[in-house]
């Protein structure tokens, strides 16, 4: 499954500089932002409609924990972020709390949802260096929207063996 995933994610990549020259940027970058927004709102409210007694809690010994996949979820977007030029004050300090998790995914969020404002249309075909790959913009946005998916799949999975029904899901 991780291979498809990384299959996915180069064959986007390379497809993505074509692209960039026939679409308009700023509808991509509405787009972006609308589906990012959606499923880091839908990633934040499972997280709170989790009970905290659970956090620890994860499928099998060696996979990430409640709590260890949104600290990683938030990992990715401060650093992806800050390989896009806008740094945080944010470090990899891990939490300890639902509630520390929770305020640490929310200003990851926010972080990317601001470096999103500070972007223009010539910004997404340039080049940058990203998980020692050479890649563009686009192929950067694409990785921030397609890691945040995976993760809220993954606990949609976490909450529904623990009997905890995503709260947009109406049970």
């Amino acid at each position: 499954m991780k291979q498809a995933f990384a299959l996915f994610l180069i064959a986007t990549v390379v497809a993505l500089p074509a692209s960039a020259q026939e679409h308009d940027n700023s509808a991509y970058l509405t787009a972006f932002s609308g589906d990012f927004d959606g499923a880091s709102e839908k990633l934040h409210s499972l997280g709170e409609a989790i009970p905290e007694d659970l956090f620890d809690w994860r499928p099998a010994e060696g996979i990430r924990s409640v709590l260890e996949v949104l600290d990683h979820v938030s990992d990715a977007n401060f650093g992806i972020a800050a390989a896009l030029g806008h740094a945080s004050d944010y470090g990899s300090n891990k939490s300890e709390t639902k509630e520390a998790a929770l305020e640490r995914l929310m200003a990851s969020q926010n972080h990317v949802r601001g470096l999103l404002e500070t972007m223009g249309d010539a910004d997404l075909g340039e080049s940058i260096q990203l998980f020692g790959m050479q890649l563009n913009v686009y192929g950067a946005l694409a990785i921030i929207g397609g890691h945040t998916h995976e993760h809220l799949g993954q606990m949609i999975a976490y909450a529904r063996s623990n009997g905890v029904a995503p709260p947009w899901s109406g049970g």
